[in-house]
């Protein structure tokens, strides 16, 4: 008998609390986005898991081992799964636009190889079985890539190839938005 899809809640902070300042929606803290997430039911269907953004104010990239290893405990403990990782590739995260300078693009695979080490945890852990690591161009809009369209698009593709080079070493795959 086939199985039923998973259903998971994409967990991205940044997007349901902006900020502490006037005119954003503060944070949700990821004790608060789990229990809605737990709470959460239409005709008897819940969710699985979560799919989970590695960055602030829920996660520092940067973080320890055991401080992962704890926040794999919670969301266990919520009876749920880990499947995508979103890296924080994004200026103001941890990385930089896939198609700019050296710098740039550093930057951008530091991120992937911060989420791979992260994956890793939360594999060994158990919490998470399955799932990719979650990456796009972290270009905000097109004005820039419009500059020299085809140079732009061969530098983010190199910067994409080398990230799955990270990934395929950490025994991960990629996949692009």
């Amino acid at each position: 008998m086939p199985s039923k899809p998973k259903l998971h809640n994409a967990m991205w902070p940044g997007l349901v609390g902006k900020g502490d300042g006037e005119g954003q929606e503060p944070p949700i803290s990821l004790d608060r986005m789990l229990e809605l997430t737990a709470a959460a039911e239409v005709n008897g269907q819940k969710f699985d898991g979560i799919d989970y953004f590695l960055f602030l104010p829920h996660t520092d990239p940067q973080a320890s081992d055991d401080e992962i290893r704890r926040i794999a405990d919670k969301i266990a403990g919520h009876g749920f799964k880990v499947g995508s990782l979103v890296a924080p590739v994004w200026p103001g995260t941890v990385g930089d636009s896939a198609m700019g300078d050296d710098a740039a693009q550093a930057k951008f695979l530091d991120a992937v190889k911060m989420a791979c080490r992260i994956a890793g945890i939360f594999n060994d852990h158990g919490v998470r079985q399955y799932g990719v690591i979650r990456i796009d161009s972290a270009e905000f809009g097109v004005a820039k890539w419009r500059e020299n369209p085809e140079a732009n698009t061969a530098r983010i593709a190199d910067t994409f190839k080398k990230a799955a080079v990270i990934a395929a070493d950490h025994g991960e795959r990629l996949a692009a938005e």
